[in-house]
């Protein structure tokens, strides 16, 4: 059990990471608005290149959720569709269909990236595990895979399947006439 004096040390250090822990919504409120000018900004530019679709993806990117939802509200819309036009804005935002490639997508999922990687290298740390040995573990020298796919790749045997298979052998008997004769 703990004294009293342990809790006390214990609490004022609580005290003292409570102004960080206090600035990271703020932090992530900068970072929405930033994300949400690199979209607009990335829209701007698709425009002037004439890239329409993209533009338009982009600018969905550039408009908040919240926004939506106080919009239908105040053109008189019901409460339930002001949530749904949210949700549904919200989704196209962060390409939660993947059918909405947009800037702030992008910059969300980059930054999610870099976190990940973040986390695990700190947990790697106190774990004590070193990178280096999992990079020269991870690194796999006789690569088979391409590291590009096209839609042909002649080292690879496609399955044609069994009534292709037949016809030809048929052709070759001479079983099947072609029309051209």
């Amino acid at each position: 059990m703990k004294t009293f004096k342990q809790f006390q040390e214990e609490t004022q250090k609580l005290d003292e990471a409570l102004p960080l822990l206090a600035a990271i919504p703020a932090a992530l409120k900068i970072g929405g608005a930033a994300l949400t000018a690199y979209s607009a900004g990335s829209a701007l530019n698709n425009l002037r290149k004439g890239k329409f679709k993209q533009a338009a993806f982009d600018a969905i990117g550039a408009i908040p959720g919240g926004k939506v939802f106080k919009g239908i509200r105040a053109l008189g819309g019901a409460k339930n569709l002001a949530k749904a036009g949210s949700f549904v804005q919200s989704a196209n935002r962060l390409n939660a269909t993947g059918l909405t490639p947009n800037a702030y997508a992008k910059g969300v999922d980059k930054t999610f990236d870099v976190a990940t990687k973040g986390v695990q290298k700190g947990f790697n740390t106190i774990k004590g595990n070193s990178t280096a040995k999992n990079n020269n573990k991870s690194s796999n020298k006789n690569k088979t895979t391409p590291d590009t796919y096209s839609v042909y790749n002649p080292k690879v045997a496609y399955d044609t399947g069994k009534k292709y298979k037949q016809t030809i052998g048929k052709a070759a008997r001479g079983g099947i006439k072609s029309s051209k004769a």
